[in-house]
């Protein structure tokens, strides 16, 4: 299972490092369940969202899912938060709305994924090399999009309890990182050392946790 999960996670990232050459732990909209932020209680707070540094704000929502639940409707996407340029939050907030109305994660069938995420990023996927025609700010919508989908993964190895809080809040955070990067028009230069970083600590956990 691992094993499986290790090879397909690290051939998306591959393949992110290709369309960059080319060209919710962190937030979402969950359904809301009867629990109420103002009943809630997480050290001494009734909230996960007030706490300032991503990592820590990620690992709450991990540790009190039921927290990030009663919250989620009110909870921007961490990736999102305060972004400006072509893609600013406002446009980031509509991506995952998209992607989540259509279910372009529930797909099975890899090819109907990808299809679903080029036409939700705003590529036109009838038309023959649109995505090399395609502006840059849509490029970077897709690539956004691949990573969410890594870190949908990376959550449910936590839910199933195959690596700790403190791992896949790490992680998360890293793929955030790399999100916001990809968001802000950052260099391929600057944004391949981070997903190689990533790489390397994602290896590591799951050889740590196979042992």
């Amino acid at each position: 299972m691992k094993k499986s999960i290790t090879l397909i996670s690290i051939v998306l990232l591959l393949s992110i490092s290709f369309v960059l050459a080319a060209g919710s732990s962190s937030g979402g909209t969950p359904s809301r369940n009867s629990d109420s932020p103002a009943q809630i209680v997480v050290s001494g707070r009734t909230t996960c969202e007030d706490i300032e540094a991503i990592r820590e704000r990620i690992k709450c929502r991990f540790q009190y899912k039921a927290v990030a639940r009663a919250e989620a409707a009110d909870v921007v996407e961490e990736a999102c938060r305060g972004r400006a340029g072509a893609i600013n939050e406002d446009k980031c907030k509509a991506l995952y709305e998209r992607l989540k109305n259509k279910k372009c994660y529930d797909f099975e069938d890899p090819v109907a994924k990808k299809r679903c995420l080029l036409k939700e990023s705003g590529i036109n996927i009838n038309t023959g090399g649109t995505f090399r025609a395609a502006p840059n700010d849509v490029k970077r919508s897709y690539v956004v999009a691949l990573l969410y989908e890594l870190q949908e993964r990376i959550e449910k190895l936590e839910a199933n309890g195959e690596i700790t809080v403190d791992e896949s809040a790490s992680l998360v955070a890293k793929i955030v990182e790399i999100k916001q990067m990809i968001l802000d028009g950052k260099p391929r230069s600057e944004i391949v050392p981070k997903i190689q970083a990533f790489k390397a600590e994602f290896r590591a956990t799951i050889t740590e946790d196979e042992q």
